[in-house]
């Protein structure tokens, strides 16, 4: 039976992260699966003579405790639909290992669960985002969770086998949930960088319109589902349009491939989901391959 997977470790962005996957299990009926990963510190210094850290089973209890505690403020009697479990080791690593039962989706804070806790984009999320087999949703601490809004959904599209698998996930959420697709193109600038004197103006209708034709085409998919949409295409950076996109949309989420047509293919994240992830509001559901 398909889930949705949520990794919690107790700060206030896995608590968001929670409200909000506990609103989108119950959107698309399936189970939540709550896992909560604890490990020994790295710099833990052990004395001769004793230990202070306590037995892993000890701990294994403790963490349960919380977790159950921490289910039971943030959704109240909805608690108890949850499947909590308790985990040892680095966080995407039992994260991973829990979704080998291929969930439906996994969520995570956008910031927690160990590593950097500076950054907007924590390693955890960018390492599921890079490794998982389902699509892996960062939710930011700013996401609206009182109540859970799920009416408009941007896909960011570029042509790319990536994004068509993008186009497909989106596709299956929005009918779920009821919501309008808003399918987001970017085309770089037409105008010269510089155009100097002599340099001819160039009109962007003729390119923009082809462009939108091509979207069209991409949008097969929500089309043949009857999934209510409208196409988008806009001059800029990938990066930057599909945020001001969701912005001027007042979009409730931001769904892309894990890769694209960028400059950085090789990267196994790119840059373009990269960067919608570092510095979304909203929740950005990335894509991956092996979805």
């Amino acid at each position: 039976m398909k889930s949705v997977l949520i990794g919690i470790d107790g700060s206030d962005d896995s608590r968001i992260a929670l409200r909000w996957a506990a609103a989108i299990s119950e959107a698309l009926m399936v189970r939540l699966r709550a896992i909560w990963a604890w490990e020994y510190a790295a710099d833990t210094v052990v004395s001769v003579g004793g230990i202070d850290l306590p037995d892993p089973e000890e701990a294994d209890a403790h963490v349960a405790e919380q977790l159950e505690a921490l289910l039971a403020e943030e959704l109240e009697e909805d608690a108890g639909r949850v499947t909590a479990r308790v985990a040892r080791g680095p966080a995407a690593r039992a994260i991973l290992r829990a979704a080998e039962t291929t969930p439906k989706m996994i969520v995570v804070g956008s910031r927690g669960l160990g590593g950097f806790k500076g950054l907007l984009l924590g390693s955890v999320g960018r390492q599921l985002a890079e490794h998982a087999p389902c699509p892996v949703t960062i939710v930011p601490r700013t996401t609206p969770v009182d109540p859970v809004s799920l009416e408009t959904i941007i896909v960011g599209v570029d042509g790319s086998r990536h994004a068509a698998r993008a186009m497909l996930c989106a596709t299956d959420f929005a009918g779920r949930v009821g919501a309008e697709v808003v399918v987001a193109h970017a085309v770089e600038t037409l105008q010269p960088i510089d155009p100097g004197a002599h340099a001819p103006e160039v009109d962007p209708r003729p390119e923009l319109d082809a462009r939108t034709d091509l979207v069209e085409e991409w949008a097969t998919p929500l089309r043949q589902l009857g999934v209510p949409y409208r196409v988008r295409v806009v001059e800029g950076d990938p990066r930057a349009a599909l945020l001001e996109v969701a912005e001027e949309e007042e979009a409730d989420g931001i769904v892309v491939g894990s890769r694209g047509r960028g400059p950085l293919r090789k990267l196994l994240l790119g840059s373009v989901a990269s960067s919608v992830a570092q510095y979304s509001p909203i929740p950005v559901t990335v894509v991956p391959k092996r979805a």
